[in-house]
């Protein structure tokens, strides 16, 4: 709450520019995610009835990842996605995200409402919402795409993060219309775990970070151009492994294969630390000094 507080009043003192609605971005999602703990903390009793707490286990995670987490993430992505791609904002993204926000935020709020009270086409309702207000801020970053291909492993793997967020949403509103009750459709959903966690959230954080490493580093371009090199290493196995790792996993399998999937996936998220530190040594032989943020004049 003091985050969100503290981003509005930073927003109404700075001068205006392009992309400072974009913050509002942030505080909707700092708003929401107070609601998500709240909604959490109800599940706390043990004598709740199963289908009352499957009710609240969906509105919990529902608010959580797709308030708090995704509106974070689709908000971030407005400039981050082309700055990756090294190419221009497209000329309709501000007023994209403008019109986004408000859809994806009331979608979340009719999803939660939907759980809560019981009512899965209520639910449904909100994830087709949402889905409408991604497709409404993506197709800015999609046409940026077309214009400059993504072709290094943190774009790729932002894409195939996004792309995993996406098809998680549509199998929960699926699971949300099919499943004949709300215990049938929690322990359904608890199947979305993993490719939220290392498909969407750990290839998110590794691809961003692949990108941002090199930028902190700092150095001239010889050091970026190596350091870049370093984090791009062996791109298309890595990202192979990772995501047809994921779908086996996902897959009706025997359990042994599911899991050693599941390891394989973890083990080649975890190969992008060794490389960070390969980046590091290269920035240090160079004689790079990190980059240092300077005090933002305006909240964007």
């Amino acid at each position: 709450i003091w985050h969100a507080i503290d981003l509005t009043r930073r927003l109404r003192r700075a001068l205006p520019s392009r992309f400072g609605r974009t913050v509002r971005f942030y505080v909707v999602a700092a708003a929401l995610l107070p609601l998500g703990i709240l909604i959490g903390l109800l599940m706390a009793p043990d004598d709740l009835p199963e289908s009352r707490h499957a009710q609240l286990a969906l509105a919990h995670v529902s608010i959580n990842l797709l308030g708090w987490v995704g509106i974070t993430v689709v908000g971030t992505l407005v400039t981050l996605w082309p700055t990756m791609l090294h190419t221009q904002v497209a000329p309709t993204a501000e007023r994209a995200a403008r019109r986004a926000l408000p859809v994806l935020a009331v979608s979340v709020l009719v999803l939660t409402g939907g759980a809560l009270l019981g009512s899965r086409p209520l639910a449904v309702v909100g994830v087709a919402g949402y889905l409408a207000g991604l497709c409404v801020i993506g197709a800015p970053r999609f046409g940026e795409a077309r214009r400059r291909p993504p072709t290094t492993f943190a774009a790729l793997s932002v894409l195939a993060a996004v792309a995993w967020f996406a098809g998680c949403i549509v199998a929960l509103g699926l699971i949300l219309a099919l499943s004949p009750n709300w215990e049938e459709a929690a322990e359904t959903a608890d199947r979305l775990g993993l490719p939220l966690l290392l498909g969407f959230a750990a290839q998110l954080l590794v691809g961003a970070l692949s990108f941002l490493v090199p930028v902190v580093l700092g150095g001239g371009p010889s050091t970026a151009r190596a350091t870049n090199r370093m984090l791009n290493r062996l791109m298309v196995p890595r990202l192979a492994l990772l995501n047809v790792a994921l779908v086996l996993a996902l897959a009706p399998a025997p359990d042994g294969i599911r899991a050693v999937s599941t390891l394989i996936a973890g083990l080649t998220l975890a190969a992008f630390l060794p490389l960070v530190v390969g980046a590091v040594l290269i920035a240090r032989r160079s004689g790079a000094e990190p980059s240092r943020p300077t005090q933002p004049s305006t909240a964007s």
